[in-house]
């Protein structure tokens, strides 16, 4: 009898450790990520492993998607650098991706990035998926961080920004994205997930895996 008590209670153990072991089971290629054919990030970064993320503030998922990826960017270890891709899917996210590189290249888009979001989704000030674009307004809104409204949408229209568009475009034609929010390891992996959280596991283990471990 003992016998056979110990082996049911080391059946019922087994079976506890693999539905703990199948909760969280390791990445497969092809179903959790895929690989990107001579895949490169789109700006390199030397010693480091690069995390793009492609968005538009604009995307109601990628609003969503926000708070736990900055959550994770934030305890990413030095060695890992996050470069934020704004998407052009639509006519309505091209002022968006412009906006982005304008503010970047004033130096505002990190400080004014949440902000964007709560105007767009919550605030509803500046013009949401579905509505007309505006780009006057959404230069005016970044007046607020003290560049002027002309010459922010006068950078918004710019040779510079629409460069920096196409070669978004083409590299995210490249990495084979397709939608918005998407994450892409080092250039070399594309994530794919069940869920904002099963995305970001994801993104660790390859993280891990482009550092060897």
């Amino acid at each position: 009898m003992k016998k056979i008590v110990t082996a049911l209670l080391m059946m019922l153990f087994t079976s506890v450790i693999a539905q703990a072991q199948g909760q969280s089971p390791e990445p497969v290629e092809g179903q959790d990520y895929i690989e990107i054919p001579n895949g490169t990030p789109l700006d390199p970064a030397d010693g480091k492993i690069v995390v793009e993320e492609f968005f538009n503030y604009i995307c109601p998922a990628c609003n969503s998607f926000e708070p736990q990826f900055s959550a994770w960017a934030k305890r990413l270890p030095d060695d890992v650098k996050v470069v934020p891709i704004p998407a052009t899917f639509r006519p309505d996210f091209v002022p968006y991706a412009k906006a982005y590189y304008a503010a970047k290249h004033f130096g505002i888009a990190e400080k004014a990035h949440d902000a964007v979001y709560k105007a767009i989704h919550r605030a509803h000030t500046l013009p949401s998926e579905g509505q007309r674009p505006d780009a006057e307004k959404v230069a005016a809104f970044y007046a607020k961080y003290g560049v002027d409204a002309d010459e922010f949408l006068a950078m918004m229209r710019s040779f510079q920004v629409d460069f920096k568009i196409r070669r978004a475009d083409d590299h995210m034609k490249r990495s084979q994205v397709s939608g918005t929010p998407s994450i892409v390891i080092n250039g070399r992996y594309l994530v794919r997930g069940r869920g904002f959280a099963d995305i970001l596991r994801t993104a660790s283990y390859l993280i891990d895996k482009e550092r060897g471990g």
